[in-house]
This record gives structure tokens, C-alpha cells and sequence, in this order.
């Protein structure tokens, strides 16, 4: 099925379906150029050759001239409408490598994980998921995003959101259609998975995520908190060393992430410009 989408000059198009479906897609938000340049250097940083699945952590992708267009000001401008007229961003920038998950909603944004999920009940929650595929999608061939439309309205019902409630309340599932350098907002309570690959691919799969928010010290606090607490939650699943090494890593670099030091000049002034909130960790000393 064809997704609805919008464009960045049809923004006030954004909210309502982002409000009725849990997510949104912008189409082409970089140009074919763009795309090709930015997979070049995810291809030069990650090795052209390496296909297990892997990462560029923030610390490296905000130095990456490629990467700078999570800081467009039409992106930035449409974020900061549909999120309420304010706009945060936190440090979990990351280029991911050929990730493929299962039917889940993010760890931040279940009560099952945090300690205090007051803010995701909260009917003026608004956070979302940003992610730049840099390949289309298509349903078999893969190489984005299937979500279950509707599925943030879990938590207006007060429901904790149990995997298999979900499919049951929830049971149409999209792939949403993005092509190469299509924009997807998901909010961070939507049941979502990796669009399933069948092995006719052709090429590797990339995204580009990073995380936004209403600027509300309460949602901020929390998201933070999330992080902090993480890496102690991964040390009980016993996972493989090699993937919570690389969990570990990418969890302490987000701490070194500071405004404006980390960031490209160009996309500090547009930060600074915009007067977008930025979410810090701790300094590693201060932990």
C-alpha cells in the first residue's frame, strides 16, 4: 500500500497524521546526491567489505559534513511545529548498519523499563523517533521501517504496552514505502520493527536516527535517566560480549557529546538559531 507522506513545504499536512497514525513520512528530504555521499561515508567509516551489522556513533557522526542534514532548518522548523513549538534533541545520533529487529516499542518508552513513565501517559507527551533511510524500502526486498498504525495509543488507554496486546489491539501493519532519503517520525510509543529482508536485497541497509522531543524538562529528564540506566539493564540479558561491547562504547561516547564542541559549526548556528534544547549526559568524571 502507498504510505500517505507529505513534503517540507506541506508541513500544517504533518501533525494530524502524525497524531492519527503514530508516524509520518516526509519524502525527499535529501536529494539523490545527498544520499549517495552520505552512503559513501558510511561505507568508508564502517569498511565497504563488512556486512555484520554495525554503527557510527554519535561522536563520529556529528563531525560528518554528510550527516549535517539532521540539522536542516526545514527539518528542524517541521519538528519544531509538530512537536509543539518547542524543540529538544538528545545525544543518540547513530548511523546504523544492516539493523534488523523484531515487533518491539522502544525500551524509553515502556513503563515495563523506567522507573518513572508518568511523562508517557501524559496526553502532551510528544517525542519522537527521526531516521533517514538511505535505500527504499519495499515489503521482501526491505530496507526500512514496518509499523503498526495506531499503536501510540497504548498508553491513552493506560495500558502497559504488552508485545502481545499490541498485536492483538493493533493488527495492521504497514511498510511504510520510504525511497532513499525519505524522512520517517515514528513517536517513540509506536510498535515498530525492521521492514523483514527475503535476501533479494541489493544493497546495504543504513539508517540515520536521532531523537527529538517538546522541549519539557519532565520528557528530557526521563529520556536521560533511560539512558543512564541502560547499560546496567543490557549486563542482565546475557548478550553475546562482542554486542555489549559495542553497547557499552556507544553508551559512554554519549556522554563526551557537548554543544557546541561536538557539533559541525554550521550546525551549531542553526542550533543556536532555532534555539533547539540540547539533552546532555552527565560528564564521564561526574557519574
Amino acid at each position: 500500500m502507498n504510505t500517505p507522506s507529505i513534503t517540507l513545504d506541506s508541513v500544517e499536512r504533518g501533525l494530524p497524521l502524525l497524531e492519527r497514525d503514530g508516524y509520518l513520512l516526509v519524502r525527499d528530504v535529501l536529494s539523490t546526491a545527498q544520499v549517495e555521499r552520505a552512503r559513501a561515508r558510511c561505507d568508508s567509516y564502517l569498511l565497504a567489505d563488512a556486512d555484520a551489522e554495525n554503527e557510527i556513533e554519535a561522536t563520529a557522526l556529528l563531525r560528518m559534513p554528510e550527516m549535517n542534514f539532521i540539522f536542516d532548518e526545514r527539518v528542524i522548523a517541521a519538528l519544531t511545529t509538530w512537536l509543539g513549538g518547542s524543540l529538544a534533541y538528545y545525544p543518540n545520533y547513530v548511523a546504523r548498519l544492516n539493523r534488523r529487529t523484531e515487533w518491539h516499542v522502544d525500551n524509553g518508552f515502556s513503563p515495563k523499563f523506567l522507573s518513572d513513565a508518568s511523562h508517557v501517559y501524559d496526553p502532551r507527551f510528544r517525542h519522537v523517533q527521526c531516521v533517514v533511510y538511505l535505500q527504499d524500502n519495499s515489503p521482501g526486498a526491505g530496507g526500512g521501517l514496518d509499523v503498526r498504525p495506531g499503536s501510540h495509543r497504548w498508553a491513552a488507554d493506560n495500558e502497559v504496552p504488552d508485545d502481545d496486546y499490541l498485536m492483538r489491539a493493533y493488527p495492521d501493519v504497514v511498510s511504510i514505502d520510504s525511497r532513499a532519503g525519505d524522512l520517517i517520525v515514528f513517536d517513540g510509543r509506536v510498535m515498530h520493527r525492521g521492514t523483514p529482508q527475503d535476501g533479494s536485497a541489493t544493497r546495504r541497509k543504513y539508517g540515520v536516527f536521532w531523537s527529538a522531543s517538546r522541549n519539557d524538562q519532565r520528557q528530557l529528564d526521563r529520556y536521560i535517566e533511560y539512558f543512564l540506566a541502560r547499560m546496567d539493564y543490557l549486563r542482565t540479558r546475557n548478550l553475546p560480549s562482542e554486542e555489549l561491547q559495542r553497547d557499552t562504547e556507544r553508551h559512554e561516547l554519549m556522554h563526551r557529546v557537548r554543544f557546541p564542541g561536538s557539533y559541525l559549526p554550521q550546525a551549531a548556528e542553526v542550533l543556536r538559531r532555532h534555539r533547539v534544547v540540547l539533552a546532555e549526559m552527565p560528564h564521564a568524571d561526574a557519574r
